[in-house]
């Protein structure tokens, strides 16, 4: 029995669309119908180049004449939230990159009108279908490992144009992964200070099941500086720039922390020597995963996940850091 590919098609050709997204589809049940972009020239040269069937200026008009099961919509934070209320309009699922909106409460609107036509929205934070975060999640679900109960994670970079550029195009990544491994956020704390127009920002948060997470956000280090640490009871997992994975067991003794047995360490990374899925760039960093789960989600009838809950929870937090004055202060969360 065949496959029943998803009819899928795209609104925005830009860098996103066309180096991170359509190279993707090829591990996808979706099918590449139409491709939306206002550049004409830009819309025919990367629909024909992924295979799309037809280009479009307007979106409009491609919504009302393609026989499509979902949209994706990749561009500026004001178009996520414009033509994403579009694509639902129109009956459509949408997958939407983040930020779902410029602002929380656009954001809760994609979120009120999805509910409304009973439609599925997927929020494009790709690191949860990362492999090396996929694989340690699932680590940290075994017996041995415990509770989770606590999160240190850095996701800190170059520098950004303004402060709530910097948190909802970059930092929601790591404020969403600190969800995706810890669950909803109870409360806490953010400590930040501007340094020449940047931010330094930490945040101790305690999660609704009682871990914590430390959290910095820094846009004063070179290039992309990503890592996580996932501890349980006794035991710990370290990702490191998506491609190395140490897993260490329980240690329950003084003997177990002074041994050198090697056995004490588990370690993960791609084999790039071999012509194999997971060492694609596109699998590592989640591009593959997160499509082939919004397209097999959809065939199956089934939840996505990220969905517009955790965009506009996303949201929330990074308002949050753009509303904090310097210093340390009690993280406020809005309704």
């Amino acid at each position: 029995m065949s496959r029943r590919m998803v009819r899928f098609a795209t609104i925005g050709a830009g860098f996103q669309t066309e180096q991170s997204i359509l190279p993707s589809l090829r591990f996808t049940d979706l099918e590449l119908v139409a491709v939306c972009d206002l550049d004409e020239e830009r819309a025919r040269v990367v629909g024909s180049r992924h295979g799309a069937l037809r280009t479009y200026t307007d979106y409009q008009k491609m919504l009302a004449s393609e026989e499509i099961d979902a949209v994706s919509v990749v561009g500026p934070p004001e178009l996520h939230h414009e033509a994403g209320l579009a694509v639902l309009e129109s009956g459509r699922h949408l997958f939407v990159e983040k930020p779902p909106a410029p602002d929380l409460a656009k954001a809760r609107q994609i979120q009120a009108a999805a509910a409304s036509r009973g439609l599925q929205v997927m929020v494009g934070f790709m690191k949860r279908h990362a492999h090396a975060y996929v694989r340690a999640r699932e680590l940290s679900t075994r017996p041995g490992f415990g509770r989770r109960t606590m999160l240190r994670l850095n996701y800190s970079h170059v520098h950004y144009a303004s402060l709530r550029e910097h948190a909802i195009f970059m930092t929601v990544h790591g404020l969403d992964l600190a969800r995706y491994f810890m669950g909803d956020v109870a409360g806490g704390s953010v400590a930040k200070r501007e340094i020449d127009g940047n931010y330094v920002i930490a945040l101790l948060v305690q999660h609704e099941d009682g871990g914590f997470s430390q959290i910095t956000l820094s846009t004063h280090e070179p290039r992309v500086q990503e890592s996580v640490e996932l501890v349980g009871e006794s035991a710990l997992i370290q990702v490191t720039n998506l491609t190395e994975l140490r897993y260490h067991p329980r240690a329950s003794t003084w003997e177990d922390v002074q041994s050198t047995d090697e056995s004490m360490v588990s370690l993960w990374y791609p084999e790039f020597a071999i012509p194999i899925e997971y060492t694609s760039n596109h699998v590592l960093q989640g591009y593959a995963g997160q499509l082939r789960h919004f397209a097999n989600a959809l065939a199956a009838g089934e939840a996505v996940s990220p969905n517009i809950d955790d965009g506009v929870e996303a949201m929330r937090l990074a308002e949050a850091l753009c509303d904090a004055p310097d210093g340390i202060t009690p993280l406020r969360l809005r309704d």
